[in-house]
């Protein structure tokens, strides 16, 4: 690490003396340009950028119309565009589901306390008077001693697990890794578990904190269309049914059962809870309309001077939500924030570079993705199907709702500790006289939640930032405040648009110059940045890089 350290510094003195036009470049990064492509994006004539629409084809086409404008290349070939082949489900739950013990029954109504979808490719899935059981955080970690099914038979039944790690509750940091969520954490790894458990359906319980967002989310994301990527075996491995209870509807399930949730959820954080059968049943069929869809990820190549076949990429998602029509005002989700900025942020570091008088020395891949929105679909089917070998990826640098609530003198890396990374954004923060911390908020599990996890765990190294938290000259909870409300009010919404009243891009210009010096370094660089020791991606990393 220490060699690392000093060719690293090294290497920093060599290229301050670089003759290059860095900041010339960079200065053309600006609020007018990321206005002008947000505008575009976000605006009701693409659509909510959905995937398979006609709001797809247009945002493609505006990517690929702008990358040719800068003189990039097509990135996959003679094309800037990946096929990715998906299967649209639209899972119609029943508007009621009821669990019933042996006097009387509880009425959950969909959406609004529970919901349910199916990822098999078929017309219809049933479970007939399943037996429901509570199975802890659904948690299966050797590494941790922890198996939350040690002594629990959830074959054919429907499973209840808690969101988040067991550490988020206990504020324990010898449990798992205390506040921080890991992917244990999420609910995408939950429902794998409860599947390789053989259950019949998992309901993953919703609590605002502990998922790190709130019902209306889950109520948007996992109602109407569902995307996944096409499979041999039409995903038959997966549970019949994928969920969630409501917080406030488990407790009344658990009561019913003669059972208190909260003393069952404490008994669950001790490492040796069994689980228990709640002496209940519920029967569930879900019809789904199928239909074989595809979408695209976008690619653009700047080819290295020196080392063109060693790269390093941008990458954001251009996809949302599309349009819901059952909605009587606004039906449009824009995703202005989320992500149409990050797109922006891209479209101006790729023209930064282009600018540059002396060309990086590593290829420079500007991607992005889709399906983005309903599970990381194309990253992950990008990480199967890569265009460019992963073991000579360099680093993967991820924008996703980025900051527009002004500057700030901070910087907030999500996976702060994971890699070597973290010193080229702290050098690069460093010429801002800024400063980089941790994610304030590591139970919300954001280092799982966005585009740049799918090269995580393939192995190469990735960084995410997001909003700082110290406004250079509002008061000390502004920035909070900001990302509260937007959490609350815009995240996943048709409110997601540009407001000239609420964003300030100043930040976000900083912060996207900020990324293009990350990028820059990294390209001028000979090294592989690596994990750190304690990284659950390092051995991924080290089999790739010795060719295993």
């Amino acid at each position: 690490m220490l060699r690392k350290l000093i060719a690293f510094s090294l290497f920093l003195a060599i290229t301050a003396c670089a003759v290059n036009n860095t900041d010339e470049v960079k200065n053309s990064i600006t609020e007018a340009e990321l206005n002008k492509h947000t505008k575009i994006l976000s605006s009701d004539e693409f659509e909510g950028r959905a995937p398979f629409s006609a709001g797809e084809e247009k945002t493609i086409n505006y990517l690929k119309d702008e990358f040719t404008k800068l003189g990039l290349k097509p990135g996959n070939g003679e094309s800037f565009f990946q096929e990715i082949e998906l299967v649209e489900i639209i899972s119609e739950a029943p508007k009621q589901m009821f669990i019933r013990n042996k006097n009387r029954s509880l009425k959950l109504s969909h959406a609004d306390e529970y919901v349910a979808q199916t990822r098999h490719v078929t017309e219809s899935v049933e479970a007939k008077n399943a037996e429901l059981v509570f199975a802890g955080y659904g948690i299966v970690a050797p590494e941790y001693n922890w198996d939350d099914y040690a002594n629990l038979d959830v074959k054919d039944k429907f499973v209840i697990v808690m969101v988040n790690d067991p550490g988020y509750h206990t504020q324990d940091s010898s449990l798992f890794t205390g506040n921080a969520m890991t992917y244990y954490g999420r609910w995408r790894y939950k429902y794998e578990e409860a599947a390789r458990q053989g259950a019949a359906g998992i309901f993953v319980v919703h609590e605002d904190g502990a998922a790190g967002y709130p019902w209306s989310v889950v109520r948007n994301g996992w109602t109407g269309a569902e995307f996944h990527l096409k499979t041999e075996n039409k995903n038959m491995d997966r549970a019949e049914i994928e969920g969630w209870f409501n917080l406030e509807k488990t407790r009344e399930i658990f009561k019913l059962a003669g059972y208190n949730f909260d003393d069952e959820l404490k008994k669950a954080q001790s490492g040796s809870y069994e689980g228990i059968e709640l002496g209940l049943t519920s029967s569930l069929k879900i019809e789904s309309k199928l239909l074989e869809s595809k979408s695209n990820n976008v690619f653009a190549l700047l080819e290295g001077s020196k080392r063109p076949d060693e790269y390093i990429f941008y990458m954001g998602h251009w996809d949302h939500l599309g349009v819901d029509s059952t909605l009587q005002d606004d039906m449009i989700f824009n995703g202005a924030r989320d992500n149409a900025v990050g797109i922006a942020s891209i479209i101006e570091i790729a023209e930064a570079f282009t600018k540059l008088k002396t060309k990086p020395e590593r290829s420079i891949i500007f991607f992005a993705t889709a399906v983005e929105e309903h599970g990381l679909l194309g990253s992950e089917y990008y990480a199967r199907n890569p265009i460019y070998p992963l073991n000579k990826t360099v680093a993967a640098i991820n924008i996703d709702a980025p900051n527009v609530f002004g500057r700030t003198n901070d910087i907030t890396l999500v996976g702060y500790g994971q890699s070597e990374l973290d010193n080229y954004v702290k050098e690069a923060a460093k010429l801002q006289g800024r400063i980089v911390h941790a994610d304030p908020t590591p139970q919300k599990g954001f280092y799982y939640r966005s585009d740049h996890f799918s090269f995580a765990l393939a192995g190469v190294p990735a960084i995410y930032i997001k909003t700082g938290e110290d406004h250079v000259s509002k008061p000390d909870d502004y920035m909070k405040s900001m990302v509260d409300l937007w959490t609350e009010e815009y995240y996943h919404l048709p409110s997601d648009q540009m407001d000239a009243d609420f964003w300030d891009l100043s930040g976000l210009v900083e912060d996207t110059k900020l990324l293009f010096d990350v990028g820059y370094k990294l390209s001028m660089n000979n090294d592989f940045p690596e994990w750190s020791p304690a990284s659950e991606f390092r051995e991924t990393r080290e089999k790739s890089l010795s060719g295993e």
